[in-house]
């Protein structure tokens, strides 16, 4: 068992700002205070837990043996960690989907007011389409409020009162947990020794796995998020990749 190391790391951590994308405008605009909220990209626990083993077979320099069977290298890292945020949205506004004025291209609200009595189950068999909604099994309008709003109903630039203020939070609510093992094999095969090449002249193969065990991790960015959206609000309709091979083969001396 030569060559062998493991290590653990734990890290806790919150980001929050009033917009993590480029360009990012919020659909209250009149208090940018009111979108302040937990980031897009924010984890809050993390654990990972990586090994490497190398073993040798045959000892001595440049043993013959260990050049032909040896050479083996095995690495690993298993990711754990909590999911990423998401933010409920109103959007059945009246008029094709605009507020303020005409044509502003603001058509979503968060809602007024969440009313308690969710359930928070990050689980694939909670969030995942097709399952029971057992977070939000009334339909989400029993757990948000609507918010109020004038409807427009006359050509910009005609302006209507700002709506409700939003009473939930941005990335208020808790996204499904990630799970992956991602793993590497690598075999050298040592050549003779040549005075053209050297010592250490070998050809080595690699075989790189990404989510090894093909976990199903649900994409954050494919859930049913509208209040009004239906039974599925809350749930998550697309995943993360599946199981990925890299064949590589390389020759140094």
């Amino acid at each position: 068992m030569h060559g062998f190391s493991l290590d653990a790391q734990y890290t806790w951590a919150k980001g929050m700002d009033t917009g993590s994308q480029p360009y990012y405008e919020d659909p209250y605009p009149y208090a940018p205070r009111l979108a302040w909220g937990r980031s897009d990209f924010n984890v809050q626990n993390a654990f990972k837990i990586f090994g490497l083993w190398q073993p040798v077979f045959f000892h001595g320099a440049n043993n013959w043996m260990e050049k032909l069977v040896g050479g083996w290298s095995l690495s690993g890292i298993l990711n754990l960690h909590t999911g990423f945020p998401w933010t409920p949205i109103y959007n059945d506004i009246s008029n094709g989907g605009n507020l303020y004025y005409a044509g502003s291209g603001y058509g979503t609200l968060r809602p007024a007011a969440y009313l308690g009595g969710a359930g928070h189950d990050t689980s694939n068999s909670a969030l995942e389409a097709g399952n029971a909604n057992t977070n939000f099994p009334n339909g989400a309008l029993s757990y948000f409020a609507v918010p109020s709003y004038t409807p427009v109903t006359s050509p910009f630039p005609t302006a209507f009162p700002p709506p409700q203020p939003p009473g939930v939070a941005r990335n208020s609510m808790n996204g499904p947990n990630y799970r992956d093992v991602d793993g590497t094999l690598t075999k050298a095969f040592g050549l003779p020794n040549m005075p053209a090449l050297g010592e250490n002249a070998k050809i080595e193969v690699r075989v790189d796995a990404f989510n090894l065990f093909n976990n199903v991790n649900l994409n954050v960015q494919q859930v049913t998020n509208s209040i009004t959206g239906g039974p599925n609000f809350g749930q998550f309709t697309a995943a993360l990749g599946s199981r990925t091979l890299d064949l590589q083969a390389r020759f140094s001396f």
